[in-house]
């Protein structure tokens, strides 16, 4: 059992509450579980890394139980769930942020249980609530830019059709000398509010150009790395760029920029003028998180984008939930019909890779094929995935 690691479950449904309780018991974690929301402060007295929160509940409902989280700091993560509507659980999620509470995911009753342990085995809430006791500075974040801290994990991209592997998206941790690993949410938001984004950006692009351009571990495809809104903003962000991939000797063709229609409205025109050149020097450019913002279409309309990336929260839910199908099944038909490469995230399990598969989706991205990874078992990883796409195909 991984006894560093409470999962407190809170659900009046008697029988879903004792079967999360088993799955999650039965993957190595200790928990703790009420069927009364009531007893919110008996269950937070285990100190829970993550607390599953059923929504409709009779005494106390889980908005209810959110605005108390938020009254006490709660320091670990919420797993929302709910027989009701997807729309219903993407509304309790941002009422959950706009308090300060982070929200590890989402999920639809009836669920699987791969479903349910993809997010609990998640790492990131026991790293985040390591920060939360012991809060990080912008100096801090200064230091460790300056050190070279920053370690990047690479998550597999691979096409449906027949499982190849494609790609891999960048993603950025935090080797903290005294917190350990800290994932984005420790800081990502401290390097935007102190002006650090663009320095964290920059380092990032150098160092997932320099590992993926090692000869020994050169692997071809793509590789996606996030933009931040101040890129956005950055005249003069194109040349920089340019200048990476000249030290490093790959190929502008090969970098795929994610951008969030959230960025683009910071300044309109500088985002059309910096997208667009990056287009024109090579780079491809993918609308990530689509579907949860008001832009989605006037951003496809008016901006170069070259790949649709469709949101984890309505892929993940896509098999329970009919407004979620729908919404997946309408972005993949849309993106086919432009033009553009689609790409679904939060695939977690098997069938969901057989009907994206049959909806006519291109590439697939989750932990069912892979979770982020150093590059040094991207190796590893593709040997063992040669196996297991064979039975897919």
């Amino acid at each position: 059992m991984n006894a560093l690691r409470c999962v407190a479950i809170l659900d009046d449904d008697v029988a879903m509450c004792d079967f999360m309780r088993e799955a999650i018991e039965q993957a190595g974690y200790r928990t703790v579980s009420s069927h009364d929301g009531r007893e919110l402060a008996h269950l937070l007295s285990a100190q829970p890394d993550l607390l599953v929160l059923d929504l409709a509940m009779a005494h106390l409902d889980g908005i209810e139980v959110i605005r108390q989280l938020a009254a006490l700091r709660y320091a670990g993560s919420l797993l929302l769930v709910t027989g009701h509507s997807v729309s219903m659980l993407h509304s309790a999620k941002i009422l959950a942020e706009l308090q300060g509470l982070r929200v590890a995911g989402v999920l639809t009753k009836p669920m699987r249980a791969e479903s349910l342990l993809a997010l609990v085995q998640a790492p990131e809430p026991a790293a985040v609530r390591a920060q939360a006791r012991a809060p990080i500075g912008l100096e801090d974040l200064a230091r460790g830019l300056q050190n070279k801290e920053l370690v990047l994990h690479y998550q597999p991209q691979v096409r449906l059709a027949d499982g190849a592997w494609t790609g891999v998206e960048a993603l950025v941790r935090w080797q903290h000398p005294q917190h350990g690993l800290l994932y984005p949410d420790a800081f990502i938001p401290l390097a935007e509010s102190g002006g650090l984004s663009l320095a964290l950006t920059q380092q990032v692009i150098e160092r997932a150009l320099t590992e993926c351009a090692i000869p020994q571990h050169q692997r071809g495809g793509t590789l996606s790395i996030n933009l931040p809104p101040v890129a956005m903003t950055d005249l003069a962000f194109p040349e920089l760029v340019m200048a990476a991939v000249a030290r490093t000797g790959c190929d502008a063709k090969e970098l795929i920029f994610e951008v969030t229609e959230t960025s683009v409205p910071v300044d309109p025109t500088r985002a059309r003028d910096i997208l667009t050149r990056l287009r024109l020097k090579g780079f491809a450019l993918s609308i990530d998180d689509f579907g949860t913002g008001h832009a989605s279409l006037e951003s496809l309309q008016n901006l170069p984008f070259s790949e649709l990336k469709i949101d984890l929260g309505f892929v993940r839910v896509a098999e329970t939930d009919t407004s979620a199908r729908l919404i997946v099944e309408s972005s993949i038909a849309l993106g086919r019909e432009l033009g553009l490469v689609v790409l679904a995230e939060g695939v977690e399990n098997q069938a969901l890779w057989h009907w994206l598969k049959k909806a006519g989706c291109e590439l697939a991205q989750g932990y069912f094929i892979g979770r982020p990874m150093p590059y040094e078992k991207l190796a590893l990883w593709d040997a063992e995935w040669e196996v297991r796409r064979l039975g897919l195909c």
